[in-house]
């Protein structure tokens, strides 16, 4: 494994994702876009961010490390990357204070949006349950505790 990503790390990478099931960044026919287009959607409140109550846009909580620093990591990998967040249904409102979050946490300036689309390769979000593909039963369960 180390040398699969010492290996991924010397360029831009048209390895597997090392950090998930191994989705290809290379396959056309299922995203539809090559590798360019493709991109990792991270939701903010709750997944890079700590997230408690509602307390406006103005408020972005504080970051999730371990969450933080995988995000760099896929940058520093070549990965193109996303701000997946409701939000942004406020673009208004709500782009400023992510933008200058991100800045303030060492992350560039990342499109922040609310939409998914074919090139989206992975989504990490805290209210998600990933469902084998046509049969809607979840791969794994969502612990009881973790529910909102």
């Amino acid at each position: 494994m180390f040398n699969a990503i010492k290996k991924a790390l010397t360029g831009k990478p048209k390895v597997q994702v090392p950090h998930t099931k191994g989705l290809p960044l290379t396959d056309k026919q299922q995203f539809g876009a090559g590798e360019e287009r493709q991109w990792i959607g991270v939701d903010l409140d709750g997944t890079l961010c700590e997230t408690e109550n509602w307390r406006g846009f103005e408020h972005v909580g504080k970051p999730v490390p371990l969450m933080l620093k995988r995000v760099k990591v896929w940058l520093e990998m070549g990965y193109r990357v996303k701000i997946v967040t409701a939000r942004a249904a406020e673009p208004e409102q709500a782009i400023p204070p992510i933008k200058a979050w991100l800045k303030k946490h060492g992350l560039p300036d990342l499109e922040v949006t609310n939409a998914k689309d074919m090139d989206m390769i992975e989504l990490w979000d805290d209210r998600c349950i990933q469902v084998i593909p046509n049969t809607g039963k979840p791969i794994t369960p969502m612990e009881l505790d973790a529910r909102r």
